[in-house]
């Protein structure tokens, strides 16, 4: 056996085809009987033929396999960024609407605080209205219908300042306030839904990539991918080495034929023993006829003696070629199950592609949902802030209407002092006068006593009429009624007047 490359078995196994010297010492007891049956171990082993056959096509297999897989792993590999990059575009695009609401959202949180406030305050004031009870002495004048009301309730049964406003105002805004609200979350529903939507999508994309991904990990977890470079070179090696086998074997067998056909009455033996076997292809009974040319009796014992010599070799190589084509077949299989994982890669990552492709042919109608749900958000967000203004217009006329009746409570108080002082002065002045007209009496009645005897009636006419009287009368037909309101009323007046000032 002659040692050559490395193999399976530490060695490459080849049939020497060298004597041995001391094997040329031992003749056998039968000679044909040898040869015979070196012969059929040796036409037995020439069906390795197969197994060279085979790794021949395995090697060409496994390079056409190694060539595909490498091409589809690469164009897989750029399927993976590419479908990564769209991956983020889009979730970048997912993120920009989001903002869009959040700002939004953000925004509507901030005018529903600024509509709570404008609210909490008109309440204030409407309670302030509920609570400020007319006083009787307005209840029971001629009172009519304040310009801030457009009811028809008689001024008598007016209990309190609330009971002159119109509420319809107030009713309108707040009616068309809620309105707005409703159709903001109802643009909102309808955007949250949207972006779900956008989210499942993507997010199928991943969990479809994800989960083949997860598997193919777990897969590959244990699995090692084929080094291309090596398992070429190991296959072309075995190929190599068994294909060198068999044509030891070959030579073997070639060399039993030689060896039987100058042996006396090998051909007949042939005949004989292979009546059930049949010759390989290319070798015919005929080929163990005994030749024309004889060989001497030294070359024949060297002949026997390579024969012998190689026979126990011939099993060795066998195995050898066997075990090589059991390892070319499972470089083979690795090699297979390598192309499946990345075809099963290729496949997943093309399924991915079709779902992203779907969720791009729907990224306009995110994108349109969007504008329509800025738009309808800016639309109503102006009426929201109109009807907060308008909250706070009523709220400062409420408010003006408080003072304005703290007001009249003072004016009042100052129109009963002014009164007073008017009748106080009327009282005087009447007392002034009766003072002078009784003290014209007496001094016209002293004045005749003393020298109206003496003076002839006919000198004045005058002279005996009694003084003039005067009396002090209002003006005109307009009568005034002015209240008398209590003290601590107008105290209280005057100090929310004063306090309402100080604020301003």
């Amino acid at each position: 056996m002659a040692s050559s490359t490395s193999s399976p078995r530490g060695s490459a196994a080849h049939l020497s085809h060298n004597p041995s010297p001391s094997a040329s010492l031992q003749k056998p007891k039968n000679q044909l009987e040898s040869l015979i049956a070196h012969l059929l171990a040796s036409k037995r082993s020439l069906s390795s033929i197969r197994h060279v056959h085979r790794a021949t096509t395995i090697l060409s297999k496994a390079r056409a396999d190694l060539e595909s897989t490498t091409i589809l792993a690469a164009r897989t590999t750029f399927l993976q960024r590419s479908l990564a990059s769209q991956s983020k575009i889009l979730r970048g695009v997912q993120f920009e609407l989001e903002d869009v609401v959040h700002s939004s959202q953000a925004e509507f949180s901030s005018i529903l605080k600024e509509l709570d406030d404008a609210g909490k305050k008109l309440e204030q004031t409407v309670h302030r209205l509920k609570g400020t009870i007319l006083e009787p002495g307005f209840r029971e004048t001629d009172l009519k219908t304040s310009v801030l009301s457009k009811n028809d309730l008689p001024a008598e049964t007016k209990e309190t300042l609330y009971d002159f406003v119109d509420v319809a105002p107030v009713d309108r805004l707040k009616d068309n306030i809620k309105t707005s609200i409703d159709k903001v979350q109802q643009a909102k529903r309808e955007m949250d839904q949207s972006l779900q939507d956008f989210e499942e999508d993507l997010q199928t994309v991943n969990n479809t990539l994800a989960g083949k991904t997860a598997s193919s990990s777990s897969a590959s977890s244990t699995f090692q991918p084929p080094n291309i470079p090596a398992i070429v070179k190991a296959l072309e090696n075995h190929a190599r080495e068994m294909a060198e086998g068999l044509e030891s074997l070959v030579k073997h067998f070639d060399l039993c034929v030689t060896a039987i056909q100058h042996t006396e009455g090998g051909g007949a033996a042939v005949v004989k023993n292979l009546e059930m076997e049949e010759l390989p292809e290319g070798v015919r009974v005929e080929d163990f006829k005994a030749p024309a040319n004889s060989i001497t009796e030294d070359e024949k014992e060297d002949m026997m003696t390579v024969l012998d010599n190689d026979a126990a070799e011939v099993e060795e190589v066998v195995i050898e070629i066997q075990d090589r084509m059991s390892q070319m077949e499972a470089q083979l299989d690795h090699v297979q199950l390598w192309r499946e994982k990345k075809e099963t890669e290729n496949d997943d990552i093309m399924a991915a592609m079709k779902l992203l492709e779907q969720v791009g042919t729907k990224l306009p109608g995110y994108i349109i949902q969007s504008q329509t749900f800025v738009a309808r958000w800016s639309e109503e967000k102006l009426k929201i802030e109109e009807g907060i203004l308008g909250l706070e217009g009523l709220r400062d006329v409420y408010q003006n209407f408080l003072g304005a009746y703290d007001g009249l409570i003072v004016e009042v108080a100052r129109r009963k002092a002014v009164r007073n002082q008017m009748e106080k002065v009327i009282r005087e002045a009447h007392s002034r006068l009766q003072k002078l007209y009784e003290d014209d009496v007496e001094e016209r009645e002293a004045f005749r006593i003393d020298q109206g005897e003496y003076l002839p009636m006919d000198i004045w006419s005058g002279l005996s009429d009694p003084p003039p009287k005067y009396a002090i009368s209002r003006v005109g037909e307009a009568r005034e009624s002015v209240l008398e309101l209590p003290r601590k009323t107008v105290e209280e007046a005057l100090r929310r007047l004063k306090a309402a000032n100080r604020e301003s």
